[in-house]
């Protein structure tokens, strides 16, 4: 009779209890692996976001070096008898109107005039003979010979009827970008460095102490420290392809996720290196509240299964809602709130793929003279302006349809299941009357105005690159014929026929 008893305890409650705590055992085992798979999916996302964000910076910072550089070269091939007074007033020019702490002019011969009115012999510098050639070009100098700083140069030719008479360079020191790192969202869990292809590294920002991994031959040290061959030969593959990649290495037992991004008309790249202590944070203020709550189900395993049950609903809302929300900022662009350029174009490749036959219609939007409302009213006025055009867009279109900022003043736009002719083009009427009233500013209004190109899915693109690339043809129409206008894609005669 006890044995039987026994028995019946056994089966009435340890059994019952013994599969529960291995069924929680098993939950919290898999839910722990997909928590920490998402993470990881979600942080890599978030640093390549970041390192897209960054590395457009860097291409705005070196691009108004180099626009200001090529309009004087324009200015003094223009001037073929011109006066070392002249040459000195667009040397003074660079300097004041950029971030440039020394301009140069280099004759052919190698005798050089300075920003600061002295005489130099460039051909005694050690990058001199990288100061040659009939296009414009990036160089990176540890020391510019001159005034002894690293410098960042661009060396813009001046050319007169095709011969090279001389080149314009102007000296950046890379400190001047330190600013733009120093408040990153890791805080002093990443670094940021520039990177030569040949792994020379060139500047560094944020917390480089103690990282080994930061040594010239930078590519090829990776090689002993990643995960596996494979992954390191895909990163250094993109690379040299010039595309963006990620790898994560381990560094004397410390984790680090890497990611490159080429930086525009050079052959250089942006490392961001993440420590994963970064990822673990982000575990550990998940795993805090379900171990707690793990210690009072086992506190009373009579109402085990309930609690089991109840947490297991509200935590896996809990983390879905967790990832939608870093996913939905891995999805935003940081400034204006919109869909960034990689989840506007996700975001149309899947309608695309989903509805092949339903009509829809992808307006490209780059806002006229962006850098001179910089230049002008300043980057701050700037962002602004592209804050107000974001928030007005997005409530002139539909919930379904896509709006996204794609670039640093470009944006997309693309209506969903659009049935009728008359649409597209009062659609098209919209935008058009919209940047005619487009006006900004609080005290002191200033009108903005877009060139725009337009393009019909599936009739003048079926993938998203053909539909772009037909909008853009669309868009040059607008710019050439005087801007602040709407042009449609027109096929040309002979895919017409």
């Amino acid at each position: 009779m006890q044995k039987r008893k026994f028995w019946e305890i056994v089966f009435q409650w340890v059994f019952p209890c013994a599969l529960l705590v291995v069924a929680l055992v098993l939950s919290i085992y898999e839910f722990n692996n997909k928590m920490n798979s998402a993470i990881q999916t979600v942080v890599d996302d978030q640093a390549e976001q970041i390192g897209f964000y960054y590395s457009a910076g860097v291409d705005d910072k070196l691009g108004a070096l180099g626009d200001i550089t090529s309009a004087m070269a324009n200015i003094m091939a223009s001037r073929p008898d011109r006066s070392d007074a002249f040459v000195y007033e667009k040397l003074d020019t660079i300097v004041k109107a950029s971030n440039a702490y020394m301009s140069a002019y280099c004759a052919t011969n190698g005798k050089g005039m300075l920003s600061d009115r002295r005489e130099f012999d460039m051909s005694e510098l050690n990058y001199y003979g990288s100061i040659s050639g009939t296009s414009a070009h990036y160089i990176y100098a540890g020391t510019d010979g001159i005034n002894g700083q690293t410098a960042f140069i661009y060396v813009c030719p001046i050319a007169i009827s095709g011969n090279v008479t001389g080149y314009l360079l102007s000296y950046m020191n890379p400190d001047d970008m330190k600013e733009f790192f120093d408040n990153s969202v890791y805080g002093d869990k990443a670094f940021f460095s520039l990177v030569n292809r040949n792994g020379t590294i060139m500047a560094c920002y944020g917390a480089t102490d103690g990282t080994a991994i930061l040594q010239n031959d930078f590519w090829n040290s990776l090689k002993d420290i990643s995960e596996s061959l494979g992954s390191w030969t895909l990163f250094e593959r993109q690379q040299q392809k010039g595309s963006n990649g990620i790898l994560h290495v381990n560094e004397n037992g410390v984790g680090k996720i890497l990611c490159h991004f080429p930086i525009a008309d050079t052959d250089w790249n942006l490392v961001v290196g993440i420590d994963e202590s970064y990822l673990s944070s982000i575990q550990q203020s998940f795993r805090g509240p379900i171990a707690n709550l793990i210690v009072k189900i086992s506190i009373s395993i009579a109402v085990a299964l309930i609690i089991i049950t109840a947490i297991n609903i509200l935590v896996r809302i809990k983390a879905s809602e967790h990832s939608k929300v870093l996913e939905d900022k891995a999805d935003t662009d940081l400034l204006t709130d919109l869909n960034n350029k990689m989840a506007t174009e996700r975001k149309i490749r899947e309608y695309m793929e989903k509805y092949p036959d339903k009509q829809g219609v992808l307006f490209v939007l780059d806002v006229d003279n962006f850098k001179k409302i910089n230049d002008t009213m300043g980057h701050a006025f700037g962002d602004e302006v592209l804050r107000s055009l974001a928030v007005r867009l997005q409530s002139m279109f539909r919930a379904t349809d896509i709006v996204g900022r794609t670039g640093g003043d470009e944006f997309m736009v693309f209506l969903k299941d659009i049935r009728e002719i008359s649409m597209i083009e009062r659609e098209g009427r919209k935008i058009e009357q919209f940047f005619h009233q487009f006006e900004v500013g609080e005290y002191v209004k200033y009108s903005v105005t877009a060139s725009v190109g337009a393009a019909v899915f599936p009739g003048d693109g079926k993938s998203f690159e053909e539909l772009y690339k037909a909008a853009d043809n669309a868009l040059y129409v607008s710019k050439r014929h005087g801007k602040n206008q709407l042009s449609f894609y027109k096929k040309p005669e002979n895919e017409t026929k």
